[in-house]
């Protein structure tokens, strides 16, 4: 894959969070964001130099001066009452970073090649849902449930708040080795690892700690420390065969003979991680013997009750589901059941008698399992468009009321999507309390779906756009969170450009191009689509899963397998 198709792979398919709504895209960035960037480079957004005064230096050595520039912040819940936040970067130093990566591919690949317990490997491709290939966790299900099977020790931890916590200058620590960075700082400077330790330190204020949660680089970057925690941790535990282990992210899982050999594991992998900066999550960790590990067994009770008729959903079968899902929910909070129901019940057809008893479990779902309110939107939009049952005014009213009360929570993942449903729906929305709390918000993605509303005469409500148009000047787009905003309410037409920003050089490179962030013509995928990715998804993993299990178990595979592409 050559340099220019990685770089448009990460910024097309890599840039914005997978949990923003369809309309907010990024193809037309990562197709012009090679000659963006040369123009921002002649323009002086940003400017690169040569190391000075360096008596020994090393290859390819260079740095850049750019401003540090603010997120935009989206908090999403996580399970039971935990949440964590994903973010929206900067463009300037995203498209930098990701240009760092996909030019110096070759040595990000040797520091990648440090991984020894994962089973997922970095491949950046075009040809995925994401720029890089997603992360197996079915391998991971298969191999955890062989430790189970082959060991008498269970070790489980893993790492609080991993990419919130990364010390970003442990990046050239994991990519050199800590000693000889630490020992010998000055040769490191201006290094691939340190440019990329500043590019992510722009994209967030400056900040050592911390990288941000959404952009593909950020797992790239994760990777890289955690391919060098495998490595160090493999040299201190010889005795722990690599069959032994699964490492996910920062999620560990081994399986030993000792009770001592389990308590040695946890130690070192709390004394690597804290030598790097970081904290294994006590919450979560766990040293257990194999006849007191249980497996999940919510998943037992639905596939026991799917599995007396597959196929048929609907009637007081659908109910039975429903209320088996919810009470399995409330019985088990930190688990994904209502996910999975959602995925189960997306599947299926219904008649126009099961809308109501869809749509009232809809309205249930979106409080007990926020989580999933991006299924949820999906899910109604879909049955409105093939059955034209759904009661729209009451998932609107219902609705309102949710996203006034998550705003004003700063739930800004549940509001994005309750008001994307209303949307979809084509319901006005009528909310005084709403339109004040858009004032204050410090982002642009509820204010930009607003606005695309207004534009439809579905937000009766006026908008602060005089407001937002006077907070808008050109150092403030350069630097902050406004630029989306700015960029996308003015392209659009629905804000005023007052002080011509469009026509400077950090918008005019994209306006010029026809760039768009925004596309309200992008709509959620069809159910059936998503159904039929996934059967895909599915099939194509059976092969890989396959031929692991049998490498896995010792065992020769049947011809058939090797026969498989």
């Amino acid at each position: 894959m050559t340099y220019q198709n990685r770089l448009k792979a990460l910024l097309s398919k890599g840039y914005f969070p997978k949990e923003l709504p369809p309309a907010f895209t990024t193809v037309d960035f990562g197709q012009n964001a090679y000659d963006i960037m040369n123009e921002w480079s002649a323009s002086k957004l940003f400017t690169t130099s040569q190391p000075k005064y360096k008596k020994k230096k090393m290859r390819g050595q260079y740095t850049y001066t750019i401003s540090d520039t603010e997120l935009e912040v989206i908090s999403k819940p996580k399970r039971n009452y935990e949440r964590r936040n994903i973010h929206v970067t900067h463009p300037i130093p995203q498209l930098l970073l990701a240009n760092e990566i996909s030019n110096e591919w070759h040595s990000v690949w040797k520091m990648l090649q440090r991984q020894t317990y994962s089973l997922d490997r970095i491949e950046i491709s075009e040809k995925y849902e994401r720029a890089i290939k997603g992360i197996g966790f079915k391998l991971h299900r298969v191999k955890k449930d062989f430790l189970e099977a082959t060991s008498d020790w269970l070790v489980k931890t893993d790492i609080s708040r991993f990419y919130p916590t990364i010390y970003t200058h442990s990046l050239a620590w994991a990519a050199y080795g800590k000693e000889k960075v630490k020992k010998n700082f000055s040769l490191y400077k201006c290094s691939l690892a340190d440019r990329l330790d500043i590019l992510v330190r722009a994209c967030n204020r400056n900040q050592t700690i911390g990288i941000p949660i959404g952009p593909e680089t950020s797992r790239i970057l994760a990777e890289i420390i955690s391919a060098r925690i495998d490595s160090d941790f493999h040299h201190n535990e010889k005795d722990i065969s690599r069959d032994k282990v699964d490492r996910l992210q920062d999620d560990w899982f081994i399986g030993v003979e000792t009770l001592e050999a389990a308590e040695r594991a946890l130690s070192s992998i709390n004394l690597t991680y804290r030598d790097y900066g970081l904290e294994i999550n006590g919450y979560k960790t766990s040293i257990n013997h194999i006849l007191a590990n249980s497996g999940t067994s919510w998943i037992s009770e639905i596939g026991g009750f799917l599995s007396h008729n597959s196929k048929q959903l609907s009637g007081n079968r659908l109910r039975e589901f429903i209320s088996l899902s919810l009470r399995l929910q409330a019985e088990y909070p930190n688990e994904a059941v209502i996910i999975y129901a959602l995925s189960v019940i997306e599947g299926k057809s219904y008649s126009s008698s099961d809308i109501e008893v869809l749509e009232t479990f809809l309205l249930k779902a979106s409080v007990q399992s926020p989580i999933s309110m991006d299924k949820i939107c999906r899910i109604i939009l879909n049955l409105q468009f093939t059955s034209q049952k759904i009661s729209a005014q009451r998932i609107c009213d219902r609705f309102t009321t949710l996203l006034e009360r998550n705003t004003e929570n700063g739930n800004l993942y549940e509001a994005m999507w309750l008001l994307y449903t209303i949307r979809g729906l084509k319901q006005p929305i009528q909310s005084k309390r709403f339109a004040e709390l858009l004032e204050i918000i410090p982002g642009s993605a509820l204010p930009l779906i607003s606005l695309d509303m207004k534009s439809k005469s579905l937000f009766s409500t006026s908008l602060p756009k005089a407001t937002w148009e006077d907070s808008f000047d050109y150092e403030r787009t350069r630097r902050d969170w406004s630029w989306l905003l700015a960029y996308e309410g003015i392209r659009h037409g629905w804000l005023q450009d007052k002080k011509g920003l469009m026509s400077k050089s950090f918008f005019k490179p994209m306006h010029g191009r026809q760039v768009v962030f925004y596309d309200p013509k992008r709509n959620v995928p069809s159910s059936k689509s998503v159904v039929e990715k996934r059967k895909r998804s599915q099939k194509a993993q059976s092969v890989n899963l396959s031929r692991f299990m049998f490498n896995l178990r010792g065992v020769e595979p049947p011809d058939w397998l090797n026969d498989c592409d």
